[in-house]
């Protein structure tokens, strides 16, 4: 007891102590912290002063995952040169570029932005000019670049040295070296040490010198595709080539409807292992770049039996739309995914593939409303179920395929591996590792994604018979070449950077090798000893030396793809090739060809030869080209040579895509297919007998960045009648082009970037046509009221365009978008002008700023989408009182809207966002919009009130966003919201979940 009287006594005289030191000691830290925030703020005020002011709800926050080039740049130096030509090449190829003085959120945290951008990219553009160093923001940025770049080594770094020598800046000379003697005043070693050495990295790299102003456009060009290059070629998916499966392929295609702006899913439906995936696959390959964003998942039905499925399915699917590795931000539910979905993924238009899924997938609780995405998506659905998706099911009947597994698997019910054939990765893993005895297994086709534990070359002793063996691994280096003797066909594609297997080649009838393996594999020189090798397709990033080919000429099909740079020393040896039918050349580096020439191969039926860098005596490899029907020539090197204009092309070619002009392309009466591609040979047309395009069957025709003259008033003859597509993008010389008059079985039209071409003439011979888009071209659209055929219209940019022809007779429009058209007043019939649209499904009007008025909209009842943006001389939106089909109204930037319709008829509507209407003063009818989910009302400051009452009565309100309505009266009425709505509230960036 006295003991602990005697700790009372003494806790009770030391706790005041206690008190004051911690107070003294909190004191101090809060004002170190002060201090640090008031030095912050002072910097980014003097950062933000410097740029303009902006309040905090200027912009919303830098979105996740919309990234993909970083630029890193001083913008005294080259913002109004190779900057501005390199960013507009970008931009114009809808790659999301970040160029900081364009995109830089003002008012926000600049340095975290910065760093969140250069996170999210993929590639960084580096342009080194003589003050360059003196800018500390440029080299933290290039810190930064560099560090994450080790960390990422999928990520790239293209540096452009503008008129500065590379040695100053790998070495810190010269103007650099000036640069970091005032650095050196003012910051730290180590800091000075990290800039230093960021320099030093990429200074070595292999990059781009700009001497002259002249070169700058021509290099930006190069950097552009090699960026493209990048970003693209991962996208392909590998599949088999299966026998049967065209017919399926091309109803899958018809069954998109491509040409169709709605939005589409289309099911494909069978038992397991009849090739449901590789037809997805196939198709997805076939159609991807007609879309923005792509995606395609595979095993659904597995990923959504782990725990959160739904979730790790969302991110995969939001990683892959947003271009980003793994989608790292918290999604709490799959609601919250849902929204995340809606926002940041719906403005794009995507191609979606979910493959193996089952019948507890629902669409709706894992991606929201279809009606939330943007026209021309699609989606293709994968399952064995016919009842997870009836609408647009695709039914596969391949009752052959189906009894061969059947029969297959009666081989041996009990003992997989005992069958003559296995698909399953659990069943392989098995007999391998645990060397089961058998002799009957002739074909195997399995993934593994182990690191090589496990597997040695004695799991395969027992495989004396196996003639087919398809794997895809992370790591396989295992030796099996003394037990697959009787092997007929091998796939192999190992992961990133691993090493090939040893295997016997004497019997190999296919070999596909798909691999950028780390040793360059030397075994490409035991090929020649392959005797029966019809087919041959290598791909790999470090593959240093060009095979030596089998003496037998056996060889029919050859693909050689991303043959790296220490290759460019190599000849390629064509002599024991001259029985090919099939020959692929892709991101190689050839010195030559030798042997013979293609021309000797008189078998060749498909040649493509994609960004091949040849040295020396291309031209005459080409020569006497045999019976092609597929012959596409794309090469950056040569492209400025006139090599083609000499080399006459077999009449029996169906496709061509090249970006020279042919001697004797109007004796090609087999061609279906024309693209000719970043011509930059001027090509006079100023009299029918140089007309080089008038062929009978042609069906495509696509011009792109082709320097084509034809003076105005210039007498043509007619395009053939069978072209069903013409598309015409950045010809910016072409003045005048033939009449369409005749294309009565065209179906889809495309002009963009042809600044000087003025008229289009006979638009409204083309009764077939369903797609116009018209981009950044000053041309007119004379008879555009007789398209009675149109389904979707696009004009973008049109700055001569005054007026509007009428539309009375489009019935049949789906999609209408008129955007950038500063010129336009009027669209004509402003009373009822959109009366006869009554099939219209989304209408986008944005940044006309001389439209005053729009013609009222009160009968296009099927109406779902309306976006209206930037329209700053428009006073009033008739009709919208009575667009009963609604679902989502997004109105931005309209600074003469002071009222709205009332929307209280709307009872299907969405989403509903007004944006930056200043003059706005009240919206009614809310109370009517029963299945209004988002309520985003933002920066109407003029708004007094949003009637809390009528909002109590939504039930499936989720989000309200008021922030920067400023003069809102009613705020303490509006927490009465459910708990469930999500409230952004005016001037604070904070959410509050049902205060």
């Amino acid at each position: 007891m006295d003991y602990m009287k005697w700790a009372v006594t003494v806790i009770g005289l030391l706790l005041p102590l206690l008190i004051i030191l911690y107070k003294l000691w909190l004191g101090r830290r809060i004002s170190n912290r002060a201090n640090n925030v008031d030095n912050a703020s002072r910097t980014l005020d003097s950062i933000a002063s410097a740029s303009g002011s902006a309040d905090s709800d200027t912009l919303l926050p830098l979105p996740f995952g919309e990234y993909e080039v970083f630029m890193n740049f001083r913008g005294p130096d080259t913002r109004y040169q190779i900057t501005d030509i390199l960013f507009r090449f970008l931009v114009n190829l809808k790659i999301r570029t970040f160029k900081d003085d364009d995109e830089l959120r003002k008012g926000e945290g600049i340095w975290p932005n910065l760093v969140e951008a250069i996170e999210q990219s993929k590639i960084y553009v580096t342009i080194f000019s003589e003050n360059y160093a003196y800018s500390k923001w440029c080299l933290k940025e290039l810190a930064v670049i560099v560090e994450h770049q080790e960390r990422n080594q999928g990520c790239i770094i293209l540096p452009i040295f503008y008129m500065v020598d590379p040695r100053d800046v790998r070495h810190q000379s010269g103007p650099y070296l000036r640069a970091f003697r005032q650095h050196e005043n003012f910051f730290d070693e180590e800091t000075i040490r990290i800039w230093k050495a960021a320099l030093n990295k990429v200074g070595a790299l292999k990059g781009w010198h700009v001497k002259s102003n002249d070169e700058q456009g021509a290099i930006a060009d190069l950097v552009t595709g090699i960026v493209w290059s990048h970003l693209s070629k991962n996208n392909f998916l590998e599949t088999d080539k299966l026998i049967g499966m065209d017919d399926h392929i091309e109803v899958v295609k018809e069954r998109l409807a491509l040409d169709s702006p709605c939005m589409t899913i289309v099911g494909i439906h069978g038992i397991g292992g009849i090739g449901k995936t590789t037809i997805a696959k196939a198709v997805y390959n076939k159609v991807s770049p007609q879309f923005d964003r792509c995606s395609f998942v595979e095993d659904v039905r597995e990923m959504l039996q782990q725990r959160d499925g739904i979730i790790i399915l969302q991110k995969h699917i939001i990683s892959d739309i947003l271009r980003v590795k793994n989608f790292a931000e918290s999604i709490a539910n799959n609601s919250a995914g849902i929204r995340i979905i809606k926002d940041r993924i719906s403005r794009f238009k995507f191609l979606i593939v979910l493959d193996d899924v089952d019948e507890k997938f629902r669409f709706d609780k894992i991606l929201g409303n279809i009606k939330n995405f943007v026209s021309g998506s699609r989606f293709i659905i994968t399952s064995r179920n016919v009842k997870v998706h009836k609408p647009q099911l695709l039914r596969m009947h391949d009752q052959l395929r189906d009894m061969g597994r059947e029969i297959v698997r009666q081989e041996s019910i009990r003992h997989p591996w005992q069958r003559s054939r296995i698909w399953s990765k659990k069943t392989t893993l098995d007999m391998l590792r645990n060397k089961k005895e058998t002799n009957r297994v002739e074909g195997i086709r399995t993934s593994y994604e182990g690191d090589g534990e496990g597997l040695e070359k004695e799991c395969f002793m027992n495989l004396s018979e196996l003639r087919c063996f398809d794997i895809i691994a992370t790591v396989l280096s295992v030796d099996f070449s003394s037990y697959l003797l009787n092997l007929r066909w091998l796939r192999l594609k190992i992961g990133y950077g691993g090493f090939m297997p040893k295997f016997c080649v004497e019997n190999l009838v296919i070999l596909e090798l798909l691999s950028p393996v780390k040793d360059g594999w030397k075994g490409l020189k035991h090929i020649k000893m392959a005797s029966k090798l019809k087919v041959l397709k290598l791909s790999g990033e470090f593959l240093i030396e060009y095979p030596q080919f089998p003496h037998s000429r056996s060889l029919e099909v050859l693909y050689l793809e991303n043959f790296g740079p220490q290759s460019s020393h190599e000849d390629l040896d064509i002599g024991n090739l001259l029985n090919l039918k099939v020959l692929l050349l892709r991101y190689c580096e050839v010195r030559s060809i030798t042997g013979g020439t293609i021309g000797m191969m008189k078998g060749l039926r498909e040649l493509n030869i994609t960004d091949l860098r040849f040295q020396k005596n291309l031209r005459e490899a080409l020569a006497d080209i045999g019976e092609l029907q597929f012959l596409e020539i794309l090469i950056v090197e040569l492209r400025n040579e006139n090599l083609m204009l000499d080399t006459k092309l077999p009449p029996s070619l169906k496709v061509l895509v090249t970006p020279f002009p042919i001697a004797n392309l109007p004796e090609l009466l087999e061609l279906e297919k024309l693209t000719v591609n970043e011509c930059e040979l001027k090509i006079p047309l100023a009299d029918s007998s140089n007309m080089w395009w008038k062929i009978s069957k042609l069906k495509h025709l696509k011009l792109y960045r082709t320097k084509i003259t034809i003076p105005i008033n210039t007498s043509l003859p007619l395009l053939p009648s069978s072209l069903t597509t013409l598309h015409i993008d950045s010809c910016s010389e072409l003045e005048c082009f033939p009449s369409l008059k005749n294309l009565e079985n065209l179906t889809d039209l495309s002009i963009e970037c042809c600044p000087i071409l003025k008229e289009i003439h006979g638009l409204g011979g083309l009764k077939s046509l369903r797609t116009l888009s018209i981009v950044q071209t000053a041309c007119n659209l004379d008879g555009l009221e007789s398209l009675h055929a149109l389904t979707s219209l696009k004009l973008t940019g049109c700055d001569a365009l005054e007026r509007l022809p009428s539309m009375a007779s489009l019935s049949k429009l789906l999609d209408l978008d008129i955007s950038f058209c500063d010129s336009l007043t009027e669209i004509q019939g402003n009373v009822d002008g959109f009366e006869s649209l009554y099939s219209l499904k989304s209408l986008t009007l944005r940044c006309c700023d001389a439209l005053e008025r729009l013609p009222s909209m009160g009968s296009l009842s099927n109406l779902l989408n309306l976006y209206i943006s930037n329209c700053h001389g428009l006073t009033e939106i008739q009709g919208l009182e009575s667009m009963e089909g609604l679902v989502r109204l997004h109105l931005y930037d309209l600074a003469s809207i002071r009222i709205l319709p009332s929307l209280s008829k709307l009872g299907n509507l969405e989403r509903l966002t007004v944006k930056n209407a200043p003059n706005l003063q009240e919206i009614e009818g809310l109370g009517g919009l029963k299945s209004l989910k988002e309520l985003h009302l933002i920066r109407c400051t003029s708004l007094e009130s949003v009637p809390a009452d009528e909002l109590y009565g939504l039930e499936r309100l989720e989000s309200l966003d008021i922030r920067g309505c400023t003069n809102l009266k009613n705020r303490s009425s509006l927490r009465k919201l459910e708990p469930t709505v999500k409230i952004q509230w005016p001037n604070s960036g904070h959410t509050v979940r049902g205060v």
